[in-house]
């Protein structure tokens, strides 16, 4: 028997993707590059804006045509099951299940409803096999979130968080550990929450501190660290766990005061000013992301110059830029007066992304001539490079970097960087 998976969303649904194709391989599936050459197929939905919503719709329409259903189950399950199921389930009457999000048990019985001969004593263990085949893997440290932002869907889709325990993490993170990979990405809908709910105070730092101990991993990245939430003291961390990369990804949303306060967050201008410079002068190498989001309800040519002023005046590498998206869940949806404009949100994002990415190329010349260690995930013979990341490149969302020559499988090598564009780095290897 054959599966084929289609991973919609985020890296946070890919964890669950991975649990899901973990037991698939446990009860005697192969994997099919192809749905039409499957007898199932597992769709893992993202449901967190309309327009992941349509592309569910655009993807479920492709699998349905290309397969023989005589042949082929579909089977759909993610963040879709607590929004808008009731329409898919009315709109795609050849699903042949629907599976609650996260809820691998049930999976478990269809699968063990659909093979000849289940295992016996076979039980879901939360093992994960990794999708992608490139030099990092991901650990979900919690899942859900509590900050109820305006614009959010995630607490109503995921829940309220729910963190991990250290010690589940750690035997977690020493099975990845052994598929080689040599970076470890943390990820959570707010990072710096983590532990609350279970440990009555944020446990960011001793996770740090067990997860480095472990053996393979030479690179351990934070994502998603809210900045209402974030400690001055954890600069510390980077001090004393040089694994630790000194990349912070803190994600504003927007600068300006009043923005802010619409969109319930807490940190307006001068506070987040405040963090990033305090980051920047306890540790000088930091690199910055953000995310800033555009056309709120009630947002003025005033509030997105104050928020273009603060990113004149901190130094980010990284803006991801987006537009607001109206989801009827959301408290800015019923904003009063407020008339939601598609077009203008989507000419302020291009508009506002083609001026970053000038910026970020200006930004970008700064590392030419500099040595930084070359992260290897993998090789394109059509341009004879090896492709990859430095530190300061978080996997999927920064760029890449090539470099023509490496060592016999190396993992990691010093390069020098010796041109530079927006999103990808030309190196050569310092022997």
């Amino acid at each position: 028997m054959k599966y084929f998976i289609e991973s919609l969303g985020c890296a946070k649904n890919l964890v669950d993707s991975e649990r899901f194709v973990a037991l698939l391989m446990d009860y005697g599936f192969q994997e099919s590059l192809e749905p039409e050459g499957a007898d199932l197929v597992l769709v893992n939905t993202c449901a967190f804006l309309q327009k992941a919503l349509g592309e569910l719709d655009d993807v479920l329409d492709e699998i349905i045509d290309t397969i023989d259903e005589r042949k082929t189950k579909v089977v759909v399950t993610g963040c879709v099951m607590n929004r808008a199921l009731d329409d898919f389930q009315e709109l795609f009457p050849e699903i042949d299940a629907w599976i609650g999000l996260k809820d691998f048990a049930a999976f478990e019985a269809y699968l063990a409803g659909f093979v000849k001969k289940p295992p016996e004593t076979k039980k879901y263990t939360g093992r994960r096999v990794q999708l992608d085949t490139e030099n990092y893997v991901y650990l979900r440290i919690s899942d859900g979130c509590d900050n109820h932002c305006s614009y959010c869907m995630i607490p109503s889709i995921r829940g309220e968080m729910k963190s991990e325990s250290i010690e589940d993490l750690v035997s977690e993170a020493k099975a990845l550990a052994e598929s080689g990979a040599t970076e470890l990405v943390l990820i959570a809908q707010d990072s710096c929450l983590y532990g609350v709910d279970i440990y009555g105070e944020k446990a960011l730092p001793r996770l740090i501190e067990a997860l480095h101990e472990i053996e393979g991993f030479h690179w351990i990245r934070i994502m998603y660290m809210h900045p209402d939430h974030f400690e001055f003291e954890w600069t510390e961390l980077w001090k004393h766990f040089p694994k630790l990369l000194p990349y912070f990804e803190i994600p504003i949303q927007h600068a300006s005061d009043r923005i802010i306060k619409l969109m319930n967050r807490k940190k307006g201008y001068h506070q987040l000013k405040e963090l990033f410079d305090h980051i920047k002068s306890e540790i000088p190498q930091a690199i910055f992301r953000t995310t800033i989001m555009l056309n709120y309800p009630g947002e003025s040519e005033k509030d997105r110059n104050t928020l273009r002023k603060f990113l004149e005046e901190v130094d980010i590498l990284h803006v991801g830029i987006f537009s607001y998206s109206p989801e009827k869940d959301c408290k800015g949806y019923n904003a009063p007066n407020y008339q939601f404009n598609w077009q203008k949100g989507e000419n302020l994002m291009v508009a506002w992304a083609m001026e970053f990415a000038e910026i970020k190329e200006e930004k970008m010349q700064k590392f030419v001539g500099t040595n930084h260690a070359f992260l290897v995930d993998g090789y394109v013979p059509t341009m004879g490079a090896f492709v990859g990341r430095l530190w300061f490149q978080a996997p999927e969302i920064d760029g890449i970097a090539y470099t023509q020559f490496l060592p016999e499988d190396a993992l990691l090598a010093e390069v020098e960087v010796v041109d530079a564009i927006t999103h990808e780095l030309w190196c050569h290897y310092n022997e």
